[in-house]
């Protein structure tokens, strides 16, 4: 459904028809707010199922000629296929790296798998991650977004890699000396 009569200026969320879990709404809602009082910056969140007498490019410029500049807004039409991240200036992120690394692994393959729940994660997993991109660029911490554990992942990473290096160290070393000891015999 096309957006009509919505309150622009204090809502970050805009859900027409309903495919944003609430939970992730009001999450949204909440660190939008927050990240707009630290950075200036506005980031909105439109899900919708389809377009309704427009083609998207009618309906995005619509949208964002509403919306405070400076954003980022993060846009689904589900039945139109449709993801995109729209911002009033490329500096503010970097759009093809939130949706490459961030929103398009997570795109269900099988049209019966677009479900609320996997397009909700889809863009709420972008969402983070150009919360965490915009913080970044104005050196600001949002504390009430999901916190990067960057670290802990890095170091089982490491672990694994270690243990795999001695592993295969210790074979060659056993391999070595038990060769050794039957050409002995």
């Amino acid at each position: 459904m096309l957006f009509c009569n919505i309150a622009f200026a204090n809502n970050f969320v805009f859900n027409d028809d309903s495919l944003l879990v609430e939970k992730s709404a009001v999450f949204i809602e909440q660190v939008s707010s927050e990240l707009l009082d630290k950075t200036g910056v506005s980031l909105y969140v439109y899900m919708g199922e389809k377009l309704q007498d427009s083609s998207y490019v009618e309906f995005k410029n619509k949208l964002i000629s509403k919306l405070k500049v400076p954003y980022v807004a993060i846009i689904l039409i589900r039945d139109d296929k449709k993801i995109d991240i729209a911002t009033s200036s490329d500096d503010i992120l970097d759009k093809k790296k939130v949706y490459w690394e961030y929103m398009v692994p997570l795109i269900p393959q099988k049209d019966s798998e677009l479900t609320n729940q996997a397009l909700s994660a889809v863009v709420f997993n972008g969402y983070i991650e150009s919360v965490d991109l915009i913080a970044d660029k104005f050196n600001v911490t949002i504390n009430h977004n999901i916190p990067k554990n960057e670290k802990g992942a890095k170091a089982v990473a490491q672990l694994i890699l270690y243990l795999m290096l001695f592993s295969m160290l210790g074979i060659v070393a056993f391999m070595y000396f038990f060769r050794k000891k039957l050409k002995t015999k």
